[in-house]
């Protein structure tokens, strides 16, 4: 059947390729056609719309002052604005400065405020009465000095945060009107005589410029030249030559930033920004942004170019990674290349279009709107271009250049037609609504749900050459395939089923890549059985999937209701880049539709619901893919601060090195962040924290992670994200911490509770031997007490029984020697003499003995008093003088035997010296030597002896081994004329134990 279709006709002038012919008469516009314009107001959370200066940090962050609303930092996705309320000076923001700590100046009316990470420091003007006098403009800077321009043209200086001065001439007599700085650090003064101030890094100077030059009032950089523009035209400070040089053309308007990179002007004519490119002399212009003030323009370092604007927000100018038609074409749901050059578009309800060469024909049919819904168009192995649409499949003649159409009457399943494809043989499938077609060429076989199909409404439809069957798609059963018994079987594919798929394509030659309806990508093994899912979790922006193909590069092209994506998969189909492409990028319709795609090496091509699009490659541009860093780290949902937790703090977020956190400190918020302004929803992170987690995280755009209950231990934090090319980059952020351990569950504790338990045990088994001790002791000291008893007993005894014997002995002597003559003079005297002595001399001896065994008298003291009570009896016989000195005061104990064996020393010693010494002093001394030791001497004044003859003698010997006996030393020193002296120096190294001397 043959339908007539209206046709439009359009002839370019000049030859152009076909698509490109298509968008440039489809969507000539204004600007650059590769370039767009977008614009950031208060609804994407800029804080105020009269944006005053921009600025970009290391990290990519672009810095936006606005007049009243503060500061803004903006990542590409979402601006962060500081106020008052977070320690700046005011909202009122004039200019910004980095300096090279990258610390952000900031401007204020009435002074300025400097943020270092999070925290700001803040100067005020000196006077607020004055303050038009220190209304600052700019801020330069020069080494650690940051120096101000005022609006009266003198400096104010802040040297290491400290003012030095606030108002200031630069030169005597002189102020600045304007300053620039050239790349290689020179710093260009203007002042306001229309003379120069060159400050460069050796020396400052100024000169004056020979030829007139009027009033300046624009100065910008131009290829490392500085050009400036006055009332007399433009001119080049040569400052190393100390001239001026007038050059031979000039911009009409004020020029607000040269691109040195794309080689254009940014130019103002009162409310217009113009873009203009200067060739051969000639500027050529082209309008941006129509009755709009712009106050400053900056180029970022990812080829984007910000306008501050003055009352309408900021805007970013920038190449698309997509241009688009002007949508007059409406939606393009198919697109074909065909081989003969020329290409095919069809629309959603205006029919199709045909470029070839220089013309453009348009075929719509005014009667059957249904026609004009195209949904595929295929092209033949013979050359024949098959158009499938809402009412049927059309064949177009390039002879009669018009359309043949087939629908039911003709034997076509149904005529809502969704998907064509072709064997090897020239066979035509055709998914339709009403059950799936093959035509050989001349007549068509149906299948349906009788022939095994899960559902008639048959989505897609893909032959493989490789498996040599066809595939279908519906909404029941997921996949299905035709068997060699012409009936249709389901394909096994895990974790696909009751899911339509709208696009099938062949992967890797055996596999099949599979566009789902809500499973996101799927790529099956049809032999094996075996899947692999691309979802969001892997990073996609959405799991409704429209299309998705492979181009040369090996890179899968993937589209949704959100956009496309751009990833590339390794051995094991993980991805290794994932670039999203949306609104920002150009994508201003976002939704892609199933067919409507063209992939080869010379252009990429794709229909979206608001009209056709074309790819723009910038892989090759040589733009900076910033670094990921940390930007916080929260204990408890900031409720503590961390930097208590460690010694030190680096970076310009002010994060604690290594920080060690107490065990009730263990819940931490770590935020991360790569800048991308280009893609910023490309971004995709993946951490893992090193002995906790078992595994990588999976990709996510949310640049945060919680830990909570953290256990002790150390731990490092270990984050990647993706780069500028979606792939996930070489920098990643290592961040080591640990969480102490509670006391309890420390090595010092541990070691300390198990010295406790054996103390414990240890005083047990101590006081259960101490306590059968005890009992021994208290035996030991009954015993000794009833030996103590017994001794004094015994000694009283017999002193008693003794001492009464002799002294009755003595007695009866005394009375013999009276009754012998009368006058006691006989020859018998003497023996009633010596009798008497004896018996004197066994009381004295019964009488030391009975004392040294009488236990209270083993103590030092009573030792020292018993020999000098002998001594004072000796020597009272003979008038000699006898002295005593006791230097020790407290009781020492002394062991048993001890008193015994000193008093026959020293009373051996005495009785030497009354004997014959013919001494007429004695001296008997005790005194200490060293912290435990004693010193019992004799001394006298007498004749004295000779040692050599002294050694000889009986009594000496006994002295020497009484004195070894009790471990002392007996000293003896002895000179003829001048008197001797006796030592005996002891230590009482044997302690007293539970009340007794061992």
């Amino acid at each position: 059947m043959k339908c007539v279709i209206c046709r439009v006709k359009v002839r370019a002038k000049g030859y152009l390729p076909g698509l490109l012919l298509f968008l440039v008469v489809l969507g000539a516009q204004a600007q650059h056609a590769r370039y767009s314009t977008r614009n950031y107001t208060a609804v994407d959370g800029l804080p105020q719309s009269q944006v005053m200066a921009l600025r970009e940090d290391q990290y990519g962050y672009l810095w936006i002052a606005t007049q009243g609303g503060g500061l803004a930092r903006f990542d590409g996705r979402e601006f962060k604005v500081y106020t008052t309320r977070d320690g700046l000076l005011s909202n009122d923001i004039l200019a910004l400065h980095i300096d090279r700590r990258q610390h952000i100046w900031i401007v204020h009316p009435n002074g300025m405020s400097k943020l270092e990470g999070t925290t700001f420091k803040r100067f005020y003007n000196p006077d607020g009465r004055q303050r038009n006098k220190h209304h600052m403009r700019y801020l330069l800077e020069r080494g650690d000095t940051v120096f101000a321009v005022n609006a009266t043209g003198t400096l104010t200086k802040i040297y290491r945060d400290t003012v030095v001065y606030w108002d200031k001439a630069i030169v005597p007599g002189k102020t600045i009107w304007q300053h620039i700085k050239t790349p290689d650090g020179t710093s260009c003064f203007f002042l306001d005589d229309n003379s120069f101030l060159i400050q460069t890094a050796q020396k400052s100077f100024t000169f004056s410029s020979e030829e007139p030059t009027g009033k300046i009032y624009n100065v910008f950089l131009y290829k490392n030249q500085v050009l400036f523009k006055s009332e007399r035209g433009l001119f080049k400070l040569n400052y190393a030559d100390h001239n001026v040089e007038k050059l031979t053309w000039n911009l009409g308007d004020y020029v607000l930033r040269y691109d040195e990179k794309e080689d254009i002007f940014w130019t103002s004519n009162g409310m217009n920004l113009v873009r203009q490119k200067l060739t051969q002399g000639k500027a050529h212009a082209d309008t941006i942004l129509h009755d709009i003030t712009i106050q400053e323009v900056i180029v970022d370092s990812e080829g984007n170019t910000w306008l501050a604007s003055n009352g309408n927000g900021l805007y970013r100018y920038s190449m698309q990674d997509f241009q688009r038609t002007n949508g007059e074409f409406g939606g393009v749901m198919a697109i074909l290349n065909a081989r003969d050059g020329s290409q095919w578009f069809g629309s959603m309800y205006k029919g199709l279009c045909h470029v070839r060469g220089g013309n453009i024909k348009y075929f719509a049919d005014p009667k059957e709107h249904y026609r004009n819904d195209i949904r595929t168009i295929k092209q033949a192995p013979d050359g024949t271009v098959w158009v499938g649409t809402g009412y049927g499949l059309g064949r177009y003649s390039e002879a009669d250049d018009d359309f043949t159409w087939y629908g039911r009457k003709e034997g076509l399943a149904g005529y809502s037609v969704m998907a064509i494809d072709f064997d090897e043989r020239g066979g035509m499938w055709i998914a339709t609504t009403n059950g799936l077609s093959y035509y050989d060429g001349h007549k068509f076989r149906n299948y349906t749900t009788a022939d095994g199909l899960a559902s008639n409404s048959v989505r897609y439809v893909y032959y493989s050459r490789y498996h040599k069957t066809v595939f279908v798609s519906n909404d029941m059963n997921g996949l299905q395939r035709l068997r060699d018994n012409d009936r249709f079987e389901v394909v096994p594919v895990p974790g696909f089923r009751n899911t339509a798929a709208f696009g099938i394509r062949p992967y890797r030659d055996s596999l099949l890549v599979i566009a789902s309806g809500g499973a996101g990508v799927v790529i099956a093994d049809p032999v094996h059985g075996q899947s692999h899912f691309l979802t969001m979790e892997e990073g996609l922006a959405s799991d409704f999937i429209y299309f998705v193909t492979e181009d040369e590069h090996r890179n899968i092209w993937i589209g949704s209701e959100k956009g496309i994506n751009r990833v590339k998969l390794n051995a094991q189909f993980e991805m290794v880049q994932n670039l999203y492409y949306g609104y920002d990028n150009g994508l201003l319709g976002v939704e892609t539709n199933s067919n409507a795609f063209d992939l080869t090496p010379h252009g990429k091509y794709f229909g979206l619901v608001d009209g056709l699009y074309q790819y723009n490659d910038m892989s090759d541009k040589p733009w900076r893919s910033f670094d990921l860093h940390l930007t916080s780290l929260q204990v408890f949902y900031g409720e503590y601060s961390p930097l208590q937790y460690a010694q030190s703090s680096e970076g310009f977020f002010n994060l604690p090195v290594n920080p060690q956190f107490p065990p009730d400190r263990n819940h931490l918020t770590f935020t991360f962040n790569r800048v991308d302004k280009r893609y910023p929803k490309s971004v995709k992170f993946q951490y893992y924290l090193e002995n906790f987690d078992k595994k990588w995280s999976r990709p996510s755009s949310i640049g945060q992670v919680t830990y909570s209950n953290l256990p002790p231990g150390n731990y490092v934090l270990h984050v990647m994200s993706t780069d500028k090319r979606g792939s996930w980059g070489q920098v990643r952020v290592n961040y080591p911490f640990a969480v102490k351990a509670p006391f309890y569950q420390t090595a010092a504790f541990i070691v300390g509770a198990f010295i406790l338990l054996a103390g414990v045990v240890t005083l047990v088994l101590y006081l259960r031997v101490k306590q059968r001790v005890n009992k021994m002791i208290l035996l030991e000291r009954i015993r000794i007490r009833e030996q103590e008893n017994l001794r004094k007993e015994i000694a009283r005894d017999f002193h008693d029984e003794m001492g009464n014997q002799l002294t009755r002995i003595i007695n009866y002597i005394s009375l013999l020697k009276l009754n012998s003559n009368g006058n006691g003079h006989d020859k018998n005297n003497d023996l009633y003499t010596k009798v008497e002595n004896s018996a004197k001399y066994l009381y004295t001896g019964t009488r030391d003995f009975i004392w040294s065994i009488d236990p209270v008298n083993d103590e030092l003291s009573k030792l020292f008093l018993h020999i000098r009570d002998f001594g004072e009896k000796l020597f009272e016989e003979k008038s000699i003088q006898f002295r005593a000195f006791n230097d020790v005061r407290e009781k020492i104990k002394l062991p048993y035997g001890f008193s015994r064996d000193a008093n026959l020393i020293f009373k051996e010693v005495m009785t030497n010296a009354f004997k014959y010494s013919e001494a007429r002093n004695v001296k008997l001394s005790l005194t200490r030597a060293g912290e435990d030791g004693f010193e019992l001497s004799v001394e006298d004044d007498g004749v004295g002896f000779k040692a050599a003859e002294a050694q000889k003698t009986n009594g000496l010997q006994n002295i020497r081994d009484r004195a070894d006996k009790l471990g002392s030393v007996l000293r003896i020193h002895s000179v003829p004329e001048q008197g001797t002296r006796v030592s005996l120096t002891f230590k009482i190294t044997k302690k007293p134990h539970y009340g007794i001397t061992l």
